[in-house]
């Protein structure tokens, strides 16, 4: 197992953690409950022991161990041999608990990677097919289904569970590069300076290298050739970097044209060679027609002594001296001295901190996607908060389908096997609910509210099958585990609060089935229920867990962590929500550019960590002047763009309030001002958001030209018939400065 697998799977098991006290309580309580009323009181032992690993597992700490996936294993391994011992110690209705085996078949399926996941499973149907016929031999041949149907359920949920963990790894994945350059990002510097901060005992972390770089009177490219021209440099630039760097030394994009390099077990003269290296590949040839020149600032220190955000203040302020003494150079940093007995000096513009190391709660950074994600809240109902969360089940929903098609199958091929000795009547679901729901899975894409179309299309599942279970001429205990395949994927899918939905929903089901079903037996044995109960109550916690993770991914991957608003990646989902409701006759649709007037200027005088700060501050300005279906998007650096279902006067009005509100915000008594272009989408032609932006672009320059401060408007093209529209002439530019 490679290092990065290793480290989803301690971020896994610390996610679970909180989940394993009460999940802890819960194996005694159903032990207890099977061991009073069902299975003997010495099933109550290994329910007891297997609390006691869970226990255990909770207190472990997986950053010191190296070889962490194997605490994980053993656990499993004893929740196999637990499980193995409270069927062989109960004294009643023993193989109709063989569904517990599915546990750690879920556990395995979702921490490990897909191949030693389906090598756990295919153990553990061996496991539960030897413990069955170990014990009861005549009771399996006499009625097969008790065998068949936890093993096509063990089946079934395998492939949904490894499905869900390969989209939870490829949130992780968007949440940590940056779309325009392919760089990794800021939220993902800051990851690797908590991990760091946390490997201070080992003798090559200890100490590290910091590279921080800034391209050379960008925002003049910027200006001059305009906002795709400033791309591709970026692009370009980061791949030289790469060149040099090589594929085990990662770039981060800090911000517009700033980026950091981070080098474990690096000292000062390591590091600044390297420097020296990026360079000459940035001289190495123009870019775009233009000679392209970078700034760099080096630093070094030892992580017993400093922190590394001191030793990236520290960079950065060899950078800013590097632009002082005239740019297209290297500048190591002063060696701080810090004495045991004092702090260390702080760094200019340290008490703000250009970068934070935040806790594994997602602190700050949680804050601010929250605050970016108030607009869509007054959107929500009793299943999700709003339309971000939609999105979310919209996107994991789809990618489930074709893997529900193939995991249902098993679960038909047992039902298929088990109809002589169980009827036909437990088919009723794969023939009719079924094909339904994989339909709503099919249109979930264009489904203004999926949350209701995916939940009533699961709840139609889920009450065929509890029809089902009541029509069966002899029931029996173990056909509750038919409820458990349809929840692996939905509490992956739906946010907390849709979770909590549908396990009470599942619970209740799995309940009230075994009592209709066999009221003599619940009411003389209630405890012959709780295992099925557990095995519903542990999916939904499990892929509930990776469900929440993926959300968590999704907001850093779609949330700016600095200023709130939402990012590039962001931008791609909604521009096809925007393009669907464009067609609706008389819809209009507006776009605002705007940048902060001498950004650049600032950032070199002050330092980026004020540059944040302004930042930061323009991001809450803007929000605060935006409502429903008005999005934000920092596109990068000081460029934003907001997208408003309106027309050009109305845009024009809300750019001018965002423009006051920049004014009115003063960060260290510096002023704010910015210069923004509006465009809008022709009516009667096809939705060109890639001609709207430039038209908007090219209205912010013209703001620029008329001095800064202002709001122009892009005219629209008219739109001949007959005459193509790249022909088409423009009237000029409308400003209206203020």
């Amino acid at each position: 197992m490679g290092e990065a697998e290793r480290a989803r799977v301690v971020d896994f098991a610390r996610r679970v953690r909180g989940t394993w006290r009460p999940a802890s309580i819960t194996l005694i309580l159903m032990g207890g409950l099977a061991a009073a009323f069902g299975a003997g009181p010495a099933a109550i032992l290994p329910a007891f022991v297997l609390a006691v690993a869970v226990g255990w597992y909770d207190r472990a700490d997986f950053g010191d161990v190296a070889r962490p996936e194997w605490v994980v294993l053993a656990v499993l391994a004893v929740g196999q041999l637990a499980i193995g011992a409270f069927i062989a110690l109960s004294d009643r209705y023993r193989l109709d608990a063989l569904d517990l085996f599915i546990l750690p078949v879920v556990a395995a399926c979702l921490i490990f990677p897909r191949r030693l996941a389906y090598a756990a499973a295919a153990w553990s149907v061996l496991v539960m097919a030897g413990v069955a016929f170990a014990i009861d031999p005549s009771l399996v041949l006499d009625d097969p289904p008790i065998l068949i149907l936890p093993l096509g359920v063990m089946l079934c949920v395998a492939l949904p569970a490894a499905m869900v963990r390969e989209l939870e790894i490829a949130s992780r994945d968007t949440a940590s590069i940056d779309t325009l350059t392919g760089a990794l990002n800021r939220g993902a510097l800051e990851s690797r300076i908590t991990e760091l901060d946390g490997e201070v005992t080992a003798a090559m972390a200890s100490r590290v290298g910091v590279i921080m770089a800034d391209l050379d009177h960008f925002k003049a490219v910027n200006d001059e050739l305009g906002h795709d021209a400033g791309d591709g440099v970026l692009r370009e630039v980061v791949q030289r970097i790469r060149a040099v760097l090589g594929p085990l030394t990662p770039v981060y994009r800090v911000g517009g044209e700033e980026f950091a390099v981070l080098m474990a077990g690096a000292d000062v003269a390591q590091v600044t060679v390297v420097a020296e290296r990026l360079l000459e590949a940035v001289h190495a040839a123009p870019i775009g027609g233009r000679d392209i020149t970078m700034s760099f600032g080096v630093a070094a220190g030892t992580l017993d002594r400093e922190a590394v955000t001191d030793v990236l203040e520290r960079a950065d302020e060899a950078l800013y001296l590097a632009k002082r003494a005239g740019r297209d150079q290297v500048m190591p940093a002063a060696m701080r001295l810090v004495d045991d007995r004092h702090e260390a000096e702080p760094a200019v513009g340290s008490d703000q901190g250009q970068l934070q190391a935040v806790d594994g709660d997602g602190g700050e950074r949680a804050g601010r996607a929250h605050t970016a994600l108030e607009f869509e809240h007054d959107r929500g109902n009793w299943l999700v908060r709003g339309d971000f969360e939609r999105d979310h089940i919209r996107e994991h929903a789809a990618a489930l389908n074709r893997t529900h098609h193939g995991a249902l199958g098993f679960v038909a091929l047992a039902l298929l096997a088990s109809i002589p000795w169980l009827g036909w009547q437990l088919m009723v679901p794969a023939l009719f609910a079924v094909p339904l729901y994989h339909l709503a899975e099919r249109r979930i894409r264009g489904a203004r509210r999926p949350e209701y179309l995916l939940a009533g299309a699961w709840l139609l599942v889920q009450l065929s099958i509890f029809a089902g279970s009541l029509l069966v001429a002899e029931p029996q205990p173990y056909m509750l585990v038919l409820f458990a395949p349809m929840l692996i994927g939905m509490t992956a899918v739906f946010p907390t609060r849709g979770v909590l939905l549908l396990s009470v929903v599942t619970l209740g089901l799995t309940s009230a089935a075994g009592a209709l079903a066999r009221p003599d037996l619940v009411t003389t044995y209630p405890g012959v229920i709780a295992p099925h109960v557990l095995v519903v109550a542990w999916i939904a916690l499990m892929s509930g867990v990776a469900g929440r993770a993926s959300i968590e991914h999704r907001v850093r991957a779609v949330v700016d962590p600095l200023t709130g608003v939402l990012t590039r990646a962001a931008l791609r989902s909604r521009l096809e929500e925007v393009a669907h409701e464009s067609q609706v006759p008389g819809a209009r649709v507006s776009v605002i550019a705007f940048d902060i007037d001498d950004f650049k200027a600032l950032n070199d005088a002050h330092g980026h960590a004020v540059g944040d700060e302004v930042l930061r501050a323009t991001g809450s300005a803007l929000r605060a002047q935006l409502h429903a279906l008005e999005w934000a998007f920092r596109l990068g650096g000081d460029e934003f763009l907001v997208v408003v279902p309106c027309g050009e006067r109305e845009a024009f009005a809300l750019a001018e309030q965002i423009r006051a509100a920049l004014t009115r915000v003063r960060v260290r008594e510096i002023a704010i001002t910015g210069s923004f272009g509006v465009a809008e989408s022709t009516p009667g032609a096809r939705f060109d958001f890639e001609g709207m932006s430039r038209r908007a672009d090219t209205a912010l320059y013209e703001a620029k030209r008329a001095g800064r401060n202002c709001v122009a408007i892009s005219p629209r093209p008219v739109i001949t018939t007959g005459v193509p529209l790249s022909h088409v002439g423009q009237s000029p530019l409308k400003r209206y400065s203020i």
